[in-house]
């Protein structure tokens, strides 16, 4: 047998037989690179001197990282798996200098300023008890939602008089912290159409309402597993029982209703008017909404009036309204009348608040509000198509028309005229403005792809589309404009660019509607026997009757 000192390195460390050779005949015939064995590995003297260091440790990490039991490389002001996976990087208050004599001193690092606000506290507790969630799974999940770059997230902030997440006493098992995580680091940036995360208000606005609230902390759980579900479906039995909770706390809180128990109850109603949304096969969530109408238009919530949760309320209310009018072609709940004389002389958004004259985006349109007002008439035109029944109802019908396409065209001749937006919120505004134009179109003239209208507005939807990048903030803008577009797209190039991009959307947004809108396009290519037969709206109504484009 060859003595130890002729077995080669690599031989030695997988414990296979080595001939002694130079080369060994086993690396030879593998390809390997023979290197003779270095002394320590086989003298016993040497290697009683040379024993393994004992690893230092140092307590300087973040809270961050201690909190998730994960090794900080503690580089200031923020260190790099916060800064990778865009989380809040807070720091300990400095440590003694008479530390364990075990204990390597940590790093030298530049102190960061002292922070004047509360980092929000993220702690995932202990481990976690089912198998298919665990903490070391957030990395690999993240990546999973996100696999194209994504623009550099800032820590979310909020002032010291804000609740801090970890005070929530509504957080009882796991799952629930897990769910209420998942929400705060994935699911409001998802909801959320601005690049501003300090002013969203799935963050600063419903935190500290549910750090107060059992209501509006079980119906963020339960929208944060609906977004989980596709990932981790068994999350969803949690978040099915927390749902359930927030329907019957709703009850209560309508019951005696004053300045703070109505804002609670008005936000939980349309988070379970989202949820039901997103699933993209219910049909709950129209009830959802008319509870919220009811809400809006009580006394008790007028008393809110032009405050932050006021804002909230109407704003996203008015947003899920008017989106969800395409599918059924029914007047906007807030608006009194549903006549065309009202659509053509009066057609105001009274009831919704204006943006910042800073800002040219906001986090729950994305885009300018006013759009949302056009569709919603274009939908109120939608419902009046039966009552063309003469020549007389018919040019009414046109004139209502023409009349909404004047306003869309003066809409655009002001906001060229204002500030230049962000170039991606500039995009996403032409596709979602030739969207409503190109529905219009449709509501008057029918679906016929081969239409000159159809083939222009087709055609600066995409061009706009293409050039919003994946994972943008507006990406969730452009459903409509997706299916619209691709529904009158009879090439097989144009389909495809509508296809991924709502496969990138499944993937970057996370929630299941979309699926369901991408399967109700394939439907309608599947289905066409030719150019005329591309009703897009029909096969929604008959086969994804709870499919709504938010």
């Amino acid at each position: 047998m060859d003595t130890p000192g002729r077995v080669c390195a690599r031989c030695a460390r997988i414990k296979q037989r080595c001939d002694g050779s130079q080369p060994c005949s086993r690396c030879k015939r593998l390809g390997h690179s023979c290197k003779p064995r270095s002394p320590t590995e086989y003298d016993p003297t040497l290697m009683s001197t040379s024993r393994r260091p004992r690893a230092s440790r140092s307590r300087g990490g973040c809270l961050s990282c201690k909190a998730r039991k994960k090794k900080c490389d503690e580089k200031r002001p923020r260190c790099s798996d916060c800064r990778r996976l865009s989380l809040p990087c807070s720091w300990p208050p400095s440590i003694s200098a008479t530390n364990d004599t075990h204990q390597s001193s940590s790093p030298e690092t530049q102190s960061g300023r002292p922070d004047d606000t509360d980092l929000i506290d993220v702690s995932d507790g202990d481990r976690m008890s089912i198998a298919s969630i665990t903490p070391q799974d957030d990395d690999e999940f993240i990546a999973t939602l996100f696999p194209h770059p994504l623009p550099e997230q800032r820590s979310v902030l909020l002032p010291t008089s804000r609740p801090l997440l970890s005070a929530n006493p509504y957080l009882c098992s796991e799952e629930d912290r897990s769910l209420y995580n998942h929400y705060i680091h994935v699911v409001s940036r998802a909801l959320s159409r601005s690049h501003d995360t300090d002013r969203n208000p799935f963050l600063i606005t419903l935190l500290p309402l549910a750090a107060a609230s059992d209501a509006v902390t079980s119906v963020i759980l339960s929208l944060s597993g609906c977004h989980w579900r596709r990932v981790y479906p068994s999350i969803w039995g949690c978040a099915l029982k927390r749902q359930g909770k927030a329907l019957a706390q709703v009850n209560r809180l309508l019951g005696d209703p004053d300045h703070h128990t109505i804002f609670e109850a008005c936000a939980t109603v349309l988070l379970l008017c989202l949820t039901e949304l997103f699933d993209g096969t219910s049909r709950v969530w129209k009830w959802h909404l008319k509870a919220a109408s009811a809400i809006l238009k009580s006394p008790a919530f007028r008393s809110l009036v032009s405050t932050d949760e006021w804002t909230f309320c109407i704003s996203l209310f008015h947003y899920l309204d008017s989106m969800s009018t395409i599918s059924r072609c029914k007047p906007p709940l807030l608006h009194e009348s549903d006549s065309m004389t009202e659509l053509t002389t009066s057609f105001r958004r009274g009831s919704v608040p204006a943006l910042e004259q800073s800002r040219s985006t906001d986090a729950i349109y994305g885009i300018s509000p006013a759009l949302f007002d056009f569709l919603g008439m274009v939908n109120i035109l939608a419902n009046h198509r039966s009552k063309r029944v003469d020549e007389l109802s018919e040019m009414g019908f046109r004139a209502a028309a023409s009349q909404v396409e004047s306003r869309i065209d003066e809409w655009r001749a002001d906001h060229n005229r204002s500030a230049e937006p962000e170039p991606d919120t500039k995009r996403a505004t032409t596709a979602f403005e030739w969207a409503i134009r190109l529905r219009l179109h449709q509501v008057v003239e029918g679906y016929d792809p081969a239409h000159e209208f159809v083939e222009r507005a087709v055609v600066e939807i995409l061009d706009a589309v293409q050039l919003v990048p994946y994972a943008s903030s507006v990406e969730g803008c452009l459903l409509f404009p997706l299916v619209i577009s691709g529904s009158s797209s009879v090439s097989i190039e144009r389909r495809m660019i509508v296809k991924e991009r709502l496969m990138v959307m499944e993937n970057t947004l996370g929630f299941s509607h979309i699926q369901h809108a991408r399967q109700l396009l394939e439907t309608v290519w599947g289905g066409a026997t030719n150019a005329s037969d591309m009703n897009w709206a029909a096969v929604r109504y008959s086969q994804f009757p709870g499919v709504v484009f938010v």
